[in-house]
């Protein structure tokens, strides 16, 4: 994968990757379609250090978690990182904050940077508090809403359903964002609005692990659309209750992905 594909998924190119099974670790992992490694195909090795290229590769690293490449509670190496994308360590840290940033990594002292992972308890326990913070927020916004927060709305949604639809995942992830943090901010409370955008980021490693089932972008284009339609109308219950409704995909998918995980690795203790 060139630079150039790299810097397509900034700009909102496609990027139709596929995982490639063998190696132990997920970053020495060949990236794209042609199943060609990035150095191979560099054309412009400074590129990498150019204005911007922090980004770039915080979008590539943040779709191979997508893509299942990179792991939970996978370590990303700086020098992996470095060696893979011939960039700088300062580019890599960059990118690295970026993850962290968005509550992907968590940064372990003495350890280094971890792909974030959550037991099944703790999945539970963050889901009930964003359906508590999530549904009060829903229920303090003025309806019918205003044309101008529909107008916005439908403009997100209508660049999110596309780019769920061209399969740009890494769009998808940062549009469902926007699309969230622009209607609970119509809520009126700044702290509450902020308290459901921070447990979002909390909870983003197990969005991003179901973001990239056909069915899954499917329904949440669809819900999207109804959350919208409520606002349009008077019914502060029925809009609530779509917004909680709209949290159980993820979480139970990464319940499910979790117990088969746990189950394996019984399984491989006791043989």
């Amino acid at each position: 994968m060139s630079i150039e594909t790299l810097t397509a998924i900034v700009r909102g190119g496609r990027l139709s990757c596929r995982s490639v099974p063998g190696r132990k670790a997920a970053l020495g992992r060949e990236t794209c379609d042609k199943g060609r490694d990035l150095k191979s195909e560099r054309k412009d090795h400074s590129a990498g250090r150019t204005a911007g290229a922090w980004q770039i590769v915080a979008n590539t690293l943040q779709a191979d978690i997508i893509f299942g490449r990179i792991h939970l509670r996978e370590h990303l190496v700086e020098d992996e990182i470095m060696k893979r994308l011939d960039i700088s360590r300062h580019t890599t840290r960059r990118a690295l904050d970026e993850l962290e940033r968005l509550g992907l990594t968590v940064r372990e002292p003495n350890r280094g940077v971890y792909v974030r992972s959550y037991t099944a308890d703790e999945v539970e326990d963050l889901y009930e508090i964003r359906e508590m913070l999530e549904t009060r927020g829903a229920s303090r916004i003025p309806l019918p809403a205003s044309r101008e927060l529909i107008k916005r709305l439908s403009y997100l949604q209508e660049q999110h359903e596309t780019a769920s639809r061209e399969e740009r995942l890494v769009d998808v992830t940062s549009l469902n964002n926007e699309f969230h943090d622009t209607l609970y901010q119509a809520c009126g409370n700044p702290m509450l609005s902020e308290a459901i955008r921070l447990y979002s980021l909390r909870t983003q490693p197990i969005r991003v692990m179901y973001s990239s089932d056909p069915s899954w972008r499917r329904q949440a284009v669809a819900d999207h659309w109804r959350i919208i339609r409520a606002l349009k109308q008077r019914d502060s219950n029925a809009l609530s209750m779509l917004c909680r409704e709209h949290l159980r995909g993820p979480k139970l998918h990464y319940l499910k992905l979790y117990h088969i995980s746990h189950m394996k690795k019984t399984i491989a203790i006791r043989a």
